[in-house]
């Protein structure tokens, strides 16, 4: 009766693992989602200029449409948060590709595991700014 139960068994796991394996072959993963904070850092690409590096914090939420976001830019500055402005963008799944146009620029941003980096170009194409930033927990 042992050795029964023991093939018993065996044939269990190996049928719960065929189908796991087909559950998670019938369809693509889910697109990684934006939505969060992120802390990290915002660089200077263009010298001499006004810009300055920055420890940021991006607070990112989801607005009406599926694809449309906000990101709530802050920087520290003395410890503290301060204000920048929130962007309006838009997240393509495939990808994970999140884009924030503006009048001088397009922010575009790019989701690899927990991290969330990206760039700011100029209406001429110049980079002017490199973000990297991680998932705050």
């Amino acid at each position: 009766m042992s050795r029964l139960m023991n093939v018993v068994a065996v044939a269990a796991v190996a049928a719960a693992c065929l189908l796991a394996r087909s559950a998670g072959a019938q369809g693509p993963a889910a697109a990684p989602s934006p939505v969060g904070v992120w802390r990290g850092t915002s660089l200077c690409r263009v010298r001499p200029s006004p810009c300055k590096d920055e420890i940021v914090v991006y607070r990112i939420t989801r607005i009406n449409a599926s694809d449309s976001l906000k990101i709530d830019a802050r920087k520290i500055v003395n410890g503290q948060e301060e204000e920048m402005g929130v962007l309006d963008c838009r997240f393509a799944a495939p990808g994970a590709q999140l884009t924030c146009t503006m009048p001088n620029g397009v922010w575009r941003f790019a989701i690899r595991g927990d991290s969330l980096v990206g760039e700011l170009r100029l209406p001429d194409n110049t980079k002017f700014r490199d973000v990297s930033t991680a998932r705050s927990h």
